[in-house]
């Protein structure tokens, strides 16, 4: 995790951070066809990142160490400074993670370009070979609030599956239940790094389950839930849905974060919005 968020910045400025960068599609990835997202609201503010106005209408097979995009309704990330790895997913919200083990790093997933305290995500996971996480992720940023004030950028994780504890690291604020899941809340500082606002200092924050959530089983996040826990303890998430920072927009995805992978692996899984259900 923190080798992913010092790197996956770096890596997002130097190639797609700058109004100017137009990435090329790589060979291995496949499409039916690409297009402007021109259903995707606010489009004209998401053309500050190129990168996010690709479209992909029915899926899309990504392999290359930096891209983002839309298939379907459903914005991705797919993010990695080494190692081999692809991200295979459709416009419905199916998608796996392929990887291969070494000393690198990856993050990506299906979601949306922008965060919403309202949205309830609906997920499944059938595979995961032993992922880092598999975690709700996005940002909040308020760039009207001063940047000594760590909590104008807010890193958010609500994790479902782990093999590496980032508790252990942070401050305790809560527990609380959520949809029958009981969570414990944490928070963390990151001083001077990396994140989708150049370099900053910002919090994490983190809610925990007591158990991991099942393989082959649907589950839903209730974002709100979690917001409200944090804001319990005086920790508030900024504006989530804006393009208002340098280097990324404020996305909400489902990720798989794996982080030197001793071995090979796999995590497959849908997402959808369950806010109407």
């Amino acid at each position: 995790m923190k080798t992913y968020r010092s790197l996956h910045a770096l890596m997002a400025v130097s190639l797609c951070g700058l109004a100017s960068c137009t990435p090329e599609p790589p060979a291995t990835e496949t499409a039916q066809s690409e297009k402007s997202v021109a259903s995707v609201s606010s489009a004209a503010s998401i053309d500050k990142f190129q990168a996010y106005t690709k479209k992909y209408p029915e899926s899309a097979k990504i392999t290359q160490n930096h891209a983002t995009g839309h298939v379907g309704n459903f914005f991705f990330t797919h993010w990695k400074d080494g190692g081999s790895t692809s991200l295979s997913l459709d416009k419905t919200g199916a998608f796996s993670v392929s990887w291969e083990g070494g000393g690198y790093n990856y993050v990506g997933g299906p979601g949306w370009h922008f965060g919403d305290k309202n949205r309830e995500i609906g997920y499944r996971f059938d595979e995961d070979s032993g992922a880092s996480y598999i975690t709700l992720y996005g940002w909040g940023y308020d760039k009207t609030m001063p940047t000594t004030d760590p909590a104008h950028l807010v890193e958010y994780y609500i994790l479902q599956r782990w093999t590496y504890d980032p508790s252990q690291d942070g401050v305790f604020g809560k527990t609380f239940v959520s949809d029958g899941v009981e969570y414990s809340t944490y928070r963390s500082t990151r001083e001077q790094k990396p994140s989708i606002n150049s370099t900053s200092t910002f919090y994490q924050y983190w809610s925990k389950p007591t158990e991991q959530r099942a393989l082959g089983e649907d589950h839903k996040i209730i974002f709100a839930d979690h917001v409200q826990a944090w804001a319990d303890t005086g920790w508030i998430i900024p504006d989530m849905n804006n393009f208002d920072a340098s280097d990324d927009p404020t996305y909400q995805v489902m990720a798989v974060e794996v982080f030197n992978p001793g071995s090979d692996g796999t995590a497959s899984g849908q997402v959808w919005d369950a806010s109407a259900e």
